[in-house]
């Protein structure tokens, strides 16, 4: 089989959309094992005849260079996907009721299509020498069953039908399974496009409880003095903070020329190329953004909001973005490896997407908001009484959202850091729960409706967010219970807790400990919190 012959199985597919829905079914039953043994042969006698050089080449991915940062190696990422995905009958079954039956026509690429780092100047986020704890209680996950449109799925069927590249699941602050696909491991970074923006928001918070920021209702021109006369002036940190800001900027348009992300993309990689006598700096691009609302009177996803907070925290610590993150939270946090950061020609960081790092220090970060601002061994990270304002979702957005972290409907109080094609870390608080997925989800959805409708036809995408939402919900009631060791305590000292380190006492000094700690917990919130104004 040739791969052309492949490529044109795949068009009869997709133009079989025009058929009655009985035949559509009938169809996709028909074909799913033909296309699994379509791809063995293409797998057996061109591709990897046509990879061999790449398929025995094994070097391992640069940490800092472009096109193949957040990428594993090319014969990892090939024999993974290969064996694992394009020979699997249930991958097909599914891409084909997708593509036919449910109008959403699910790109097979084994990678991340879109690549900004490849082309922007990629900046470090250096972690420390400490590492917070993640231990281990370990059970297999992969064949746990949940319930999604009228099939009986498992979890591994969700790896390999969804473009899903990484997923673990943390209980009560140990790590209970992870699960790879497409050649990515622990070691590998990944990319989580907005996933960043929560953390952004934490850093704010940071600088809040620092006194950097006298209150947030003051005018973002008050850290910004360039943003006087622009569609910026008046707008207040907090309205910035849920994306309330009155400013302009659409990146859910198909229309590229008319998509304010790509738009900057373009601008920063003409400014970063032909240093600055074409395109715009991050800052000036920002800058020409014109107002179209009040501020605080609609919700509008916005990740020039983002960069706008990223630009202040800049100003207010006199250095680059990534400097920041990596000092007052990737050491804090105890972050088991470093990260990458998108920049432009100035060192000015994209700082609403594109904080490349690996599963478990997403984790990590995941269980700092879930215990209130600290991490396993106690250590405060995070202000509490801002994590619980970074939760608190608003009316403007109709509950669905608070400071850059979205609303989640895996369990009661559940919340998320949310990404471009399914990036997600996803908090289950009355679980005990942090689920992480890292994705490469790309699903065209051109009918929402019944198919013999004309106006059920547009276009749309689909990264399976919902179904994740509903495996992870389903898979907590399996393998999710709080007991004691549910929640992080902080500890008062810098090395953690005696707990955390595995030294022993007696029950007396300990009971008096616990006594203190909460005492301090009690009327230390107290002496800590900060009205948010």
């Amino acid at each position: 089989m040739s791969l052309n012959r492949f490529l044109t199985v795949l068009t009869v597919l997709m133009a079989a959309s025009l058929l009655p829905f009985s035949a559509q079914a009938r169809l996709a039953e028909l074909v799913s094992d033909q296309i699994a043994a379509e791809v063995q042969d293409l797998v057996m006698n061109d591709l990897i005849a046509m990879n061999q050089e790449q398929l025995e080449d094994g070097q391992p991915a640069p940490d800092n260079d472009g096109p193949i940062l957040g990428m594993p190696t090319v014969d990892q990422m090939l024999s993974d996907r290969f064996l694992n995905v394009w020979m699997n009958p249930t991958y097909w079954s599914t891409w084909v009721q997708e593509a036919l039956i449910n109008g959403n026509v699910q790109i097979p690429s084994p990678t991340d299509i879109a690549k900004p780092e490849a082309w922007t100047p990629n900046v470090h986020v250096a972690n420390g020498e400490y590492i917070s704890p993640l231990p281990e209680a370990l059970q297999d996950t992969s064949q746990l069953t949940y319930e999604w449109d009228g099939a009986t799925k498992t979890v591994e069927d969700f790896m390999n039908t969804t473009e899903t590249d990484m997923v673990n699941f943390v209980v009560n602050g140990a790590l209970v399974d992870e699960l790879y696909n497409n050649g990515y491991s622990a070691e590998v970074r990944h990319q989580p496009w907005s996933v960043t923006k929560t953390f952004i928001a934490a850093t704010v918070g940071i600088a809040f409880d620092e006194g950097h920021i006298d209150s947030l209702q003051d005018p973002i021109e008050k850290y910004i003095p360039e943003l006087v006369g622009t569609a910026w002036e008046t707008v207040t940190v907090e309205n910035i903070l849920q994306m309330e800001s009155g400013v302009h900027w659409d990146e859910d348009t198909p229309v590229l020329a008319q998509n304010t992300q790509v738009e900057q993309w373009v601008q920063v990689m003409l400014d970063y190329y032909t240093q600055g006598q074409l395109g715009q700096t991050r800052n000036e691009f920002l800058k020409a953004l014109p107002k179209v609302y009040e501020q605080g009177t609609e919700f509008r996803y916005n990740s020039g909001n983002t960069q706008v907070l990223a630009w202040m925290l800049e100003l207010i610590y006199d250095k680059p973005y990534n400097e920041i993150i990596s000092e007052k939270i990737w050491i804090p946090m105890g972050a088991q490896g470093d990260a990458m950061m998108i920049a432009d020609r100035e060192g000015g960081v994209l700082a609403s997407q594109g904080l490349y790092a690996r599963l478990h220090d997403f984790s990590r970060f995941g269980e700092v908001m879930r215990n209130g601002g600290v991490n396993s061994d106690g250590r405060r990270v995070l202000p509490d009484y801002w994590v619980e304002a970074m939760t608190q979702m608003t009316e403007v957005s109709n509950g669905r959202y608070a400071y850059q972290t979205w609303s989640s409907t895996a369990g009661e109080g559940a919340y998320k850091a949310s990404g471009f094609q399914g990036q997600k870390i996803t908090v289950v608080p009355k679980k005990c729960m942090t689920a992480v997925r890292m994705s490469h989800s790309f699903g065209l959805d051109y009918r929402d409706g019944d198919i013999q409708d004309p106006d059920a036809y547009g276009f749309s995408t689909n990264f399976s967010a919902d179904e994740w939402a509903s495996m992870v919900k389903q898979v907590a009631e399996q393998i999710a219970e709080c007991d004691d060791s549910g929640k992080a305590v902080e500890d008062g000292g810098a090395g953690g807790s005696e707990a955390a380190n595995g030294n022993g006492g007696g029950g007396a000094v300990n009971a008096m400990a616990l006594l203190l700690t909460l005492l301090l917990m009690v009327f230390g919130r107290r002496l800590r919190a900060r009205p948010l104004s």
